[in-house]
């Protein structure tokens, strides 16, 4: 138990240091514009965009998914999110 509790400390922690102001700029200067909007869009579709979306699946399609509200915040869930937000900012580009 002790070493889940640490565990989800660091997770939170290191969520909450990703958006600090110089941490966001080093990812600007590093990587360029376009890198960083991908990257804020894949963070808040992961920290808001999920949560919202399993509360609409348990509302409609069953119970369960109300466990899953929690989940980004206690899980990476990266691997969803980064694939949609890519997708996005290039149907985005592309009408551009």
């Amino acid at each position: 138990m002790k070493q889940f509790i640490k565990y989800i400390k660091h997770t939170i922690q290191h969520k909450v240091s990703f958006w600090s102001l110089k941490n966001l700029k080093s990812k600007l200067l590093e990587y360029g514009p376009t890198f960083l909007i991908i990257l804020v869009i894949v963070e808040l579709l992961e920290h808001v965009g999920l949560p919202v979306l399993f509360y609409f699946l348990g509302n409609n399609v069953h119970d369960f998914f109300y466990v899953l509200i929690p989940a980004p915040l206690l899980v990476c869930l990266h691997f969803i999110t980064a694939p949609l937000a890519f997708f996005i900012y290039v149907a985005i580009k592309k009408k551009k």
